[in-house]
């Protein structure tokens, strides 16, 4: 809290010494000595990285060279009780008998630079690391010198603004006398932390690169012996072997006449060749003129060339298949049955019973005697007066209720949700039916059994 305290009463200073309001103070000799500080702790950031990468780069080169040498002798190796090759390739005899033993010798070098490994681990990274300890402890009080600064500062530019102040009161007689007390105090602080810095930082850099310098020569020599010893294994295993002082240009020569026409004939084996599946056949011989003609179904008759069955006589799905691609009657077209209730989801109706429609009545063929009979006698009497209009009763207005939320499934369809009250336009018998309602202002269709009566 005290550190909070003292950051809050130093950022006033320290903004207005930014943009050029205050006066700040500095010393060319212990700057000077901060940037060779700030240089050697970016040097020792990067020889850790370094030799951490090293390290990595080391153990991963010998572990790929290992893996790589147990992959090769695999492939020299593919079915020994089955595939001889020495028997059929006896100018691979060489190389078929020295696949194991490069193998082994790469796995032995891989274990043998692992305490190596380790050894730049312990005597090399390890004591960097103990002195970016220090140096971070330095780092702090260096922070803390610059803050003293900054304090020194605050406290003698308050004190020569008030001290210039031609006309003073005694509240600013009174901040006088406490202020030359803080500058005093503020002084003294920096001038001991100060001249401890500038003493101890040229004795600490010359006392790290007398510990660097043996770290650097440390470092040389193991990676030198990494070297010697890869240089060692891989002689060892191609004496009286290979020829190690052959240039590259040889090598590319010798691979080449070595190689000769193999990779024409792997080329030409048929098993690398594009396989087009029978299916693929099948669909462009279907695709190809006269095909029918030549008979080229996959086991199907001359008959039933134009129904491919591959050899199946037509199955009841095929004639379900066929009867469900025909066009639907034209009854099939009117609005479907309204959906069952939400509650009733896991309930099995049986379907309503369909009402035969009524049969039409017999055309009527009155008799001629009988039209001029009626003729006679309508010619004889005068017409009836016409009855008088009768006026319509207004029907009474039927209301039901929601038991259910119902979306609109369809143009004209009328949407509710649970407890809204419905007027009945139009309604059938059967609650399994489409009723037309008015809501709200809106006239549509909804299923009758998602209603009761109110």
């Amino acid at each position: 809290m005290k550190g909070l305290t003292k950051a809050i009463k130093r950022t006033p200073h320290m903004m207005g010494s930014k943009v050029g309001m205050s006066k700040k103070s500095n010393d060319p000799e212990f700057d000077d000595y901060q940037r060779n500080f700030a240089t050697l702790e970016s040097a020792t950031e990067k020889f850790l990285k370094d030799t951490k990468a090293f390290s990595d780069a080391v153990n991963t080169l010998f572990t790929s060279g290992s893996g790589f040498a147990q992959h090769f002798s695999v492939l020299f190796h593919p079915i020994a009780s089955e595939y001889d090759l020495l028997g059929k390739f006896p100018e691979a005899a060489h190389t078929i008998r020295n696949v194991d033993a490069c193998h082994t010798a790469l796995e032995e070098l891989r274990v043998s630079i692992s305490p190596e490994l380790e050894l730049i681990e312990s005597r090399v990274s390890g004591p960097v690391r103990e002195l970016q300890g220090i140096m971070k402890a330095i780092r702090k009080m260096i922070t803390k010198r610059d803050h003293k600064l900054m304090d020194y500062d605050r406290f003698n530019n308050s004190l020569t603004k008030l001290r210039d102040k031609k006309e003073k009161s005694l509240s600013d007689e009174k901040n006088l006398f406490k202020l030359e007390q803080d500058f005093e105090a503020a002084s003294n602080d920096y001038d001991t932390i100060n001249a401890a810095m500038k003493q101890d930082l040229p004795r600490f850099m010359t006392l790290a690169t007398r510990f660097i310098d043996p770290l650097f020569h440390s470092f040389y020599y193991m990676q030198l012996n990494i070297f010697y010893m890869l240089l060692e294994k891989i002689n060892q295993f191609s004496e009286g072997k290979y020829t190690v002082d052959m240039p590259a240009s040889e090598i590319a020569t010798e691979y080449e006449e070595k190689r000769g026409d193999s990779a024409a004939v792997v080329e030409a084996l048929s098993i690398i060749q594009r396989i087009i599946s029978t299916s693929k056949l099948v669909a462009q011989n279907r695709g190809s003129p006269g095909a029918s003609s030549l008979g080229l179904g996959v086991g199907r008759s001359p008959s039933t060339a134009s129904t491919p069955t591959l050899g199946r006589a037509a199955s009841s799905a095929s004639t379900s298949t066929a009867s469900s691609r025909a066009v639907p009657p034209a009854s099939s077209f009117a609005k479907k049955a309204p959906p069952p209730p939400p509650g009733a989801a896991g309930k099995i109706s049986a379907p309503p019973s369909p009402v035969p429609p009524a049969a039409a009545p017999p055309p009527y063929s009155p008799s001629m005697g009988g039209v001029a009979s009626a003729a006679a006698a309508a010619a004889k009497r005068a017409p009836p007066p016409p009855p008088p209009p009768i006026k319509p009763k207004p029907a009474a207005a039927s209301y039901v209720v929601a038991l259910y939320d119902f979306a609109a499934q369809a143009d004209g369809d009328l949407d509710f949700k649970v407890g809204d009250r419905i007027e009945v336009v139009e309604r059938t018998d059967s609650p399994e039916d489409w009723w037309t309602g008015r809501l709200d202002g809106r006239t549509g269709v909804f299923p009758g059994n998602y209603v009761q009566e109110e």
